[in-house]
């Protein structure tokens, strides 16, 4: 009996014929042992975390108001700088509330401004309300008639000079407003939740 020639000496099996199938199609049932892979848990990408850098906002804005507030200071010396003999009620009263605002502008700005520096929120608490008190007694003392020789500058009468004067006020008041506002409108990064009215909650 003479020999298959197309024997090639190793026996065959359907099983054998099925992975070498597989294989010649590069469809192999399990993953190759060089990879990594944990059954059922997906692998998520990884995601850096990036950390903000303080905002200088709130540092900016702390730095003018102190300047401001140095600069409102000198409305103390506003009574010995004016020469004259006796002077009126009102005069003297007018004196009293500049003096008043001057220390109330300069308190509020300056503190303010160095909570701002420090990245505490309520330094614009503070410093808001400081605009808010000053310019209410600066309308007040328009109305009591200083309105500060816009009068003869322009010639009109004094009370169409208390309606310019009372209008630039409001104007001044509300750009001061927006600007010690601004760290929070923009939210600054780094500020913190610190607030001057949290005592009254």
């Amino acid at each position: 009996m003479q020999p298959n020639p197309w024997d090639d000496g190793y026996p065959s099996s359907p099983q054998n014929g099925q992975q070498s199938g597989l294989q010649s199609n590069g469809m192999d049932s399990f993953p190759s042992n060089d990879q990594s892979y944990i059954a059922g848990t997906p692998q998520a990408p990884f995601q850096p975390i990036l950390i903000q850098q303080p905002s200088a906002t709130p540092k900016v804005i702390g730095v003018l108001f102190i300047i401001y507030g140095l600069l409102s200071s000198l409305g103390v010396l506003t009574p010995f700088l004016e020469v004259g003999g006796t002077e009126s009620e009102s005069r003297l009263l007018v004196n009293a509330i500049v003096v008043l605002s001057s220390i109330i502008s300069a308190v509020t700005a300056m503190v303010g401004g160095y909570w701002l520096m420090n990245y505490q929120r309520r330094g614009v608490h503070l410093i808001f309300l400081g605009i808010l008190v000053s310019s209410a007694l600066a309308m007040g003392n328009i109305f009591l008639g200083e309105v500060g020789e816009i009068d003869v500058a322009f010639g009109i009468s004094t009370f169409a000079a208390q309606q310019l004067a009372a209008t630039l006020q409001a104007i001044s008041t509300v750009i001061c407003g927006l600007i010690a506002v601004l760290p929070v409108l923009t939210s600054s990064v780094g500020l913190d939740r610190s607030s001057l009215f949290s005592g009254l909650k």
